[in-house]
């Protein structure tokens, strides 16, 4: 076998191995639309009503629900660059510098920094979806959050010797008031209802979005088949590498 020959292999083989790893991803995200296909939407009184049957053995808890209504909670938290009041927010902030050194007039050398990443992301310990009919607790711990942009920002500062530092702030927060649309489980807290994560499979889909559930679902799909129609590229391309190798 020919170094050219290696080559290619490599390559096709690295252009298969994306391909397998972003189907598997987009099998990952689309299970979100399954266990939004197979929980029902109830009201806050339906869940006390299910609670109750739960309670009296009628029914296990750790049924799948879903549920939509307001925000409330008793202590939120403040976003750190909105300073958004909130029962969730996540934030990231990347850092890149550039130094320049030798003295004005003469050859300068400029010398580039990424001084890295910050990310970081918290939420209170409960909060409350609020309808017409009542309000129930949500123990957010282990969802997957779907939050509203807050904060994207530039920033860019100059020295006196030109040295110059950039930085790109994002932020998403979940804020009071704001709808949301929690996938979860049926739990009990102490004799009251409450939504969390699946008591025995961590695994299971948990979703809190500040979307409802048809506008999830569509971001959803369209991520999950914009993956697939990749790994299905990435396939046809190694092949055509593997044969362009061996012919």
């Amino acid at each position: 076998m020919s170094t050219f020959q290696i080559i290619l292999s490599i390559a096709g083989s690295l252009l298969a191995l994306s391909a397998l790893l972003a189907a598997a991803f987009a099998w990952h995200i689309e299970s979100s639309l399954l266990a939004m296909h197979d929980a029902a939407t109830f009201s806050v009184a339906a869940l006390n009503e299910q609670h109750r049957r739960a309670i009296s053995g009628v029914m296990a808890f750790g049924q799948p629900v879903e549920v939509v209504g307001t925000i409330e909670c008793d202590t939120p938290i403040q976003a750190p660059y909105s300073e958004a009041r909130c029962v969730a927010y996540e934030y990231a902030v990347t850092e890149t510098s550039e130094q320049i050194s030798g003295r004005p007039g003469s050859r300068q050398a400029r010398e580039f920094e990424f001084r890295g990443r910050d990310d970081q992301q918290r939420h209170v310990p409960r909060f409350y979806v609020h309808d017409a009919t009542g309000r129930i607790a949500i123990d957010p711990v282990g969802a997957a959050f779907d939050l509203v942009e807050s904060v994207a920002r530039f920033e860019s500062y100059t020295g006196l010797l030109g040295n110059t530092r950039e930085v790109w702030r994002e932020e998403r927060v979940l804020p009071l008031g704001n709808r949301v649309f929690v996938l979860g489980y049926l739990g009990n807290d102490g004799g009251a209802p409450i939504i969390g994560r699946h008591p025995t499979d961590p695994g299971r889909r948990f979703i809190i979005s500040h979307r409802d559930e048809r506008a999830l679902g569509a971001g959803v799909r369209l991520r999950a088949y914009a993956l697939y129609l990749g790994a299905v590229l990435g396939i046809a391309g190694a092949v055509w590498i593997f044969v362009a190798a061996f012919t």
